[in-house]
């Protein structure tokens, strides 16, 4: 083994990568805002029982996959476009990211046509976005796709972090932001390592089951609260191009992103007419209830465009707090209740998520340093075992490699930092996973096997390359 295949063990933590394809380690848990938890295939189940489901129920994974923490920075990222051009951009957004999840779908399934296993008589079961990049171009490739993934689960983790502090902050002002985002932290992360997996799941479809109530009984308050169609005559098209300062193009982007669990439905599913139909059907639900709250938020708190032109992070949210306090109704209270606690269900579910995701990458880190599988996380810890303590030990360990950074840099940024990793993680790290690598596999794959596979829909390809490149670019050069 070569100092490479050392290095892809290391960064990509994949126990047996080099000895078998289709056995990868991957840890897949129904949060309701997974970050891409799915970047490994896991195939512990049985085709049956993997596929013993329906388009319905995928198409719900992908509706409870998409809604998260992300869904406090719209109104910030609405406001300076208006209504009618956030709807396009909301659109449009959803239309990439379409393209992007048919894309790596078509991928998977080519990938599974072509595969070695196909030609004597078995199927390649589970394909991972990882595995997909491997097969495609190479260990190198896949060592950058684990990076993109580690930042991309860190950035999150800073954003809802300081979202957190500055939300509790505002509600229990007995503390400042940044001793509510330590609390925060450390009872998460303790929650994380005494419960079970079992208690974790149960707890975030509670909170998920919150938010979807929060977000119902906030757009029944609307209209007692001040919200007037007035605010949804303004509109300003320019407010979508890279040259405006807030772009508002990437929050869309990293509000409305599923793409991580495609790979999952193509798995379950392994029909692709079945994974477009759920694709299709489960990103309409958080696509109608963005354009729901964007048009609420609109309605309640007028544009302050002096605000933006000062440099100053424009939070309706905030605003509209203060406006509901000074007023003192009841409907009004109700409202900022509904808001509050769809802010906090939604902050937590993304952070449970980003916590399993990161743990789970940290797990498998130490498994392969240190040698042996056995996973902190699914383990069982006994008062008789004779390892009980070093099972402890490294349990913190790895939940500490998977807080502690994110939670250091949301104690020491500004109270807007959630703005500014929300825009980032859109612009650079989800864009590039989910917007950029699948349409490139797509035509490497083509390009293999293009006696079996044509030349389809080659130029969407191509196009969802050019638009994932012009972004990522504006990131990293402008």
């Amino acid at each position: 083994m070569n100092a490479g295949d050392y290095l892809m063990r290391f960064v990509l933590a994949v126990p047996l990568l080099l000895n078998c394809e289709s056995q990868s380690a991957a840890f897949v848990i129904p949060v309701s805002r997974p970050l891409p938890v799915t970047l490994y295939a896991r195939n512990d189940n049985s085709s049956s029982s993997n596929r013993d489901t329906t388009i319905a129920s995928q198409a719900a994974l992908i509706a409870g996959t998409t809604i998260g923490g992300g869904f406090l920075a719209l109104p910030a990222a609405t406001s300076p476009c208006g209504a009618a051009p956030a709807a396009v951009g909301l659109v449009g957004v959803w239309l990439f990211l379409l393209g992007g999840a048919l894309s790596l779908s078509n991928a998977i399934f080519m990938l599974k046509r072509n595969s070695p296993q196909k030609e004597v008589g078995e199927e390649l079961d589970n394909v991972s976005l990882f595995s997909l990049v491997r097969a495609c171009f190479g260990n190198a490739a896949g060592i950058l796709v684990g990076f993109v993934f580690l930042l991309l689960i860190k950035v999150t983790l800073v954003a809802q972090l300081s979202k957190i502090g500055v939300l509790l902050n505002a509600v229990f002002p007995v503390f400042s932001r940044h001793v509510w985002t330590a609390i925060f932290s450390i009872s998460i992360a303790a929650f994380c390592i005494l419960g079970t997996k079992r208690r974790i799941e149960t707890t975030n479809d509670a909170l998920t089951a919150t938010m979807l109530i929060s977000f119902s009984t906030l757009v029944l308050f609307a209209g007692g609260s001040g919200w007037s169609i007035d605010g949804l005559k303004r509109a300003n098209y320019n407010s979508l191009l890279p040259s405006s300062r807030p772009w508002s193009i990437p929050i869309f982007i990293q509000l409305l992103i599923y793409n991580e669990v495609v790979p999952l439905i193509a798995s379950r599913l392994n029909d692709e007419g079945k994974v477009r139909k759920a694709i299709m059907f489960g990103s309409l639900i958080p696509l109608g209830m963005c354009l729901t709250w964007s048009c609420v938020a609109l309605g309640l708190v007028l544009y302050e465009p002096s605000l933006v032109a000062s440099g100053m992070i424009y939070d309706p949210l905030t605003i509209l707090r203060d406006i509901v306090l000074s007023k003192g109704t009841l409907v009004g209270k109700a409202f900022l209740v509904s808001v509050n606690t769809l802010a906090g269900s939604a902050i937590c579910t993304t952070v449970i998520g980003s916590m399993l995701a990161s743990t789970q990458y940290f797990d498998d880190i130490l498994a392969n340093m240190v040698g042996g599988r056995g996973r902190t996380s699914d383990r069982r810890i006994s008062n008789v075992s004779p390892d009980h303590n070093s099972s402890i030990q490294r349990k913190i360990l790895v939940h500490a490699l998977a807080l502690c950074p994110s939670a250091f840099v949301a104690l020491l940024g500004s109270s807007h930092l959630y703005y500014h990793a929300t825009s980032f993680a859109g612009e650079f790290p989800c864009t590039f996973l989910y917007g950029l690598v699948p349409p490139l596999c797509n035509l490497r794959l083509r390009y293999m096997h293009k006696k079996n596979e044509g030349s389809k829909s080659a130029i969407l390809q191509i196009v969802l390359v050019l638009l994932s490149s012009s972004i990522v670019v504006n990131n990293i050069f402008l």
